[in-house]
C-alpha cells in the first residue's frame, strides 16, 4: 500500500491554496517530523518520510542533516532567481504538471538560480570549511 502523499499535502480543506508554493502553509508548525509521526495524521505538515510501518527509519538523521545543510546555505548565500539577457528575473516554474519529474519518486526539475555570497567573512568561512573536508570527498572521485 502506498499513501497518496501528493493528495494529502494538497488538501484544500487544510491549505488555503494548495496548488501554490507557499511556505506559510507550514506557519506555526514547529515540531520535528518524528514528533508529528505519532499517529495523529491531522497534525502532520508533510509525509515526505512516509507513514505508519513504512516510516523512514532514518527520519531523525535525515531531518537534522537537512536542517543543518539548509541553515548553512541560507547563512552563506543570497539565493536569487536567474536573470535573462535583458537583466529581468527568470520566474521559477512551480506548475505541478511541468516543473516536476514523473514517476514513483517525484522531484523538482532543474531550474536556474544565482547564488551570491553574503560577504567576505562568510566566503572565508565557506572556503576554509571546504578545505577541511576536501580530502574526505577526494577519495570518492572517479
Amino acid at each position: 500500500m502506498i499513501i497518496n502523499a501528493w493528495g494529502m499535502q494538497h488538501d484544500a480543506t487544510k491549505y488555503k491554496n494548495p496548488e501554490v508554493f507557499d511556505p506559510d502553509h507550514f506557519a506555526g508548525c514547529t515540531k520535528l517530523a518524528p514528533e508529528l509521526a505519532n499517529g495523529a495524521y491531522e497534525d502532520r505538515d508533510h509525509y515526505g518520510y512516509g507513514a505508519g510501518r513504512r516510516l523512514c527509519p532514518g527520519i531523525h538523521l535525515a531531518e537534522r542533516n537537512l536542517f543543518l545543510t539548509m541553515s548553512k546555505l541560507l547563512w552563506a548565500f543570497h539565493i536569487l532567481p536567474s536573470v535573462d539577457e535583458s537583466g529581468q528575473d527568470v520566474p521559477v516554474n512551480t506548475d505541478p504538471r511541468t516543473a516536476y519529474s514523473e514517476g514513483f519518486l517525484v522531484c523538482a526539475k532543474d531550474f536556474p538560480a544565482r547564488f551570491r555570497i553574503r560577504g567576505q567573512e562568510r566566503k572565508s568561512t565557506v572556503l576554509r570549511e571546504f578545505g577541511e573536508v576536501e580530502s574526505v570527498f577526494a577519495k570518492y572521485e572517479a
